[in-house]
């Protein structure tokens, strides 16, 4: 859904946000404090987390965690798991997050599920 990311950018812009106007400084490697997007680097732990927070015009403060674990029933196997964070600034926040969960839901699901796939592959690589 990269024409999705892409309107939430414009909108973003046109309400005074940043948007989309900053990528990666390297493909491979990420830090703390950089700006990626519309988010910023917020914590780094090299193949376990990845913590942004929101930049762009919102209603509140918001979060986006990925995190990676050795499975418990099987150590072979990783946990990974994208959890979207909302910290809501009054009525307007709270509704806002709310009305936005059924655009969010199926978003989130297809990111998470883009990223392991794009995992596997390069694990298969090695």
């Amino acid at each position: 859904m990269d024409w999705a990311w892409g309107f939430r950018g414009w909108l973003d812009k046109a309400v005074g946000g940043v948007g989309l106007r900053r990528g990666r400084r390297h493909p491979d490697e990420i830090h703390t404090g950089e700006a990626l997007d519309f988010w910023r680097v917020e914590a780094v732990e090299k193949n376990r987390l990845l913590r942004l927070r929101a930049e762009m015009k919102l209603p509140g403060k918001a979060w986006l965690q990925f995190e990676s674990a050795p499975a418990p029933e099987d150590e072979t196997k990783t946990l990974f798991t994208v959890t979207a964070y909302f910290a809501p600034y009054g009525l307007f926040g709270f509704l806002y997050w709310y009305a936005m969960w059924p655009f969010h839901k199926p978003l989130f699901d297809g990111l998470a599920r883009r990223l392991v796939s794009r995992a596997e592959v390069l694990g298969h690589a090695y």
